[in-house]
C-alpha cells in the first residue's frame, strides 16, 4: 500500500491523501489534486519549484531516495 498526503510534500492546509496499491496511479492521482486544487500555487512556481514538487512526490512513494532535504514550496 503507498499513500502520500499533501502535507507529506509541502502543501500545508491540505488534508487530501492518496492511497494505493500501484505507485504509478498514486503519483498521478496526487499530481492531478495538485493540478486542479493548488492551481494558484503551481502557477507562482519555477519549473525548477514543479520538477522539485513532483520529486517529493515520488520520494514518499518509495521511487527515489526519500531522504526529505528538498526545500518545501
Amino acid at each position: 500500500m503507498r499513500m502520500v498526503k499533501c502535507n507529506d510534500v509541502g502543501i500545508s492546509n491540505c488534508d487530501y491523501i492518496v492511497m494505493g496499491d500501484d505507485m504509478e496511479e498514486v503519483e498521478k492521482t496526487m499530481f492531478e489534486h495538485v493540478e486542479n486544487v493548488h492551481r494558484s500555487l503551481l502557477e507562482t512556481m519555477s519549473h525548477e519549484e514543479v520538477h522539485d514538487l513532483k520529486h517529493r512526490i515520488s520520494a514518499f512513494l518509495g521511487r527515489s531516495c526519500g531522504c526529505g532535504h528538498l526545500p518545501k514550496p
